[in-house]
């Protein structure tokens, strides 16, 4: 045997084990430095998306070249960001809408009265450098009162529909009016130079999520319906000073088509609210209004309409279908289990008014007839006795008339008896409505100063 040989096989054959020894390791240590470059991305992709996420919740940060601000906190950020070298005019604005944005982060929307609301804008005003700047003054704070108003009452709103499509539709809408007060904030404190092309002011209450939240937290805050009354009240007291404060700083506030579609929206909850209330008041005193007897009342109008029209259709008295149709307008329903109603007091006194008129239209029509009748049995008495086809004809045009009387007649009765059943069903009714149009009056005088 040749061991010089199988040495050098041998060494040959450890050389090539080595060479493959020393290649996996490469491999294994290049698999390890790629599953640790894997494992470094991860952690990259994973910590950028924590920083994004983190940056999205500060509701203030840059999207592909634009300025994202979708929250609360985002919109403080940026308003003090554009006012840190504005002038004390515009600084009392940003701090007034600081205020509000304040409030909207809390459902019980308390801490901030509307006197506080107007000695801000009383400092703004005064301390305006020109004219357009009090222009913008006056455009932001107005649309953050109507953005302040509104979201008091959508929480009233939400707090009743519960987790409602109609409770959410509601907090859009708020949300909308909000980035649009911010919006003109904004606008005010950069002289209108603010370009909104690079930026985003989403809604706050965009996503259902949010909503459902926000109205869960909502309802925890007011509690039972003894509550949500007491909020509802409070609300309605607050609406009342509205007007009144708005009538004591009209000149400050300067015309406006916000105030003013705010005020007529508003002037029309306080009416409902104080006519509701006298109708409260009225039947706490013993009186019912028998929604049952009324509802009779406009049948039997109705019928009575319907018949004249049947009996005479060419001369169907001027108005009396007008009138009964306009019974739609009566409004009756229900208000609790204990069977106590509300009505639309001006429907209700309209309808009366009507009757009295038609009372007045059938009364003449009532004697037109009667003295048509009397001329046609005197050209009846007078034909000769051989003029038979005369006098008949002249007979059917008299019974015809007779017949159309005795409708009107019948017409005039029933509304006569209708129209005392009216009266004597609620006698307060004139005295509530003048009431109410004398406030009416009250209120659209001041709605109207913001022309």
């Amino acid at each position: 045997m040749d061991l010089s040989k199988i040495s050098s096989k041998a060494q040959g054959l450890l050389g090539k084990m080595s060479e493959v020894t020393q290649e996996l390791s490469e491999k294994a240590e290049q698999r390890a430095a790629e599953r640790k470059e894997q494992k470094e991305k991860e952690q990259a992709m994973k910590e950028e998306v924590f920083r994004l996420e983190a940056e999205e919740a500060t509701g203030y940060y840059m999207r592909d070249g634009k300025l994202i601000i979708s929250t609360i906190d985002g919109m403080k950020t940026w308003l003090t960001n554009l006012g840190q070298d504005t002038t004390p005019a515009l600084m009392q604005t940003l701090q007034m809408q600081l205020q509000v944005l304040k409030q909207v982060q809390s459902p019980s929307m308390t801490g901030m009265a509307l006197d506080n609301m107007m000695l801000c804008m009383s400092k703004a005003v005064n301390t305006a450098t020109n004219d357009s700047e009090l222009a913008n003054i006056r455009e932001a704070v107005a649309s953050m009162i109507q953005n302040y108003f509104f979201m008091q009452e959508a929480n009233l709103k939400c707090a009743q529909l519960k987790n409602k499509k109609e409770g959410y539709k509601l907090l859009t809408q708020s949300g909308e009016m909000l980035s649009n007060a911010v919006i003109k904030t904004a606008s005010a404190l950069t002289g209108g130079t603010i370009d909104m092309a690079t930026t985003v002011v989403r809604n706050i209450f965009e996503a259902e999520a949010v909503q459902q939240g926000y109205i869960k937290n909502l309802i925890a805050w007011i509690g039972d319906k003894k509550q949500l009354k007491e909020k509802e009240k409070e609300f309605n007291q607050t609406l009342e000073m509205l007007f009144e404060t708005f009538d004591l700083h009209a000149t400050l506030i300067g015309p406006s088509i916000l105030i003013k579609g705010m005020l007529s929206r508003y002037r029309k909850t306080i009416l409902e609210h104080r006519e509701n209330e006298k109708l409260q008041m009225y039947i706490d005193r013993g009186y019912k209004i028998d929604v049952t007897k009324l509802s009779k009342i406009t049948s039997d109008l109705q019928s009575t309409a319907t018949a004249i029209v049947r009996k005479n259709p060419i001369n169907a008295l001027s108005g009396i279908t007008t009138v009964l149709g306009g019974v739609a307008g009566l409004v009756v329903d229900k208000i609790n289990s204990n069977n106590k109603t509300e009505l639309d007091i001006k429907a209700y006194c309209t309808l009366q008014d009507a009757l009295e008129v038609e009372c007045n239209k059938l009364q003449e029509e009532l004697s037109k007839m009667e003295g048509e009748i009397t001329s046609l049995k005197q050209q009846h008495k007078e034909l000769g006795m051989l003029q038979f086809a005369e006098k008949k004809e002249l007979q059917q045009k008299i019974d015809l008339k007779v017949e159309e009387k005795d409708a009107v007649y019948n017409a005039l009765k029933t509304t006569k008896e209708k129209l005392a059943e009216m009266k004597q069903l609620f006698p307060d009714a004139y005295a509530i409505k003048a009431e109410l149009d004398q406030l009416e009056e009250k209120l659209m005088a001041v709605e109207n100063k913001f022309l």
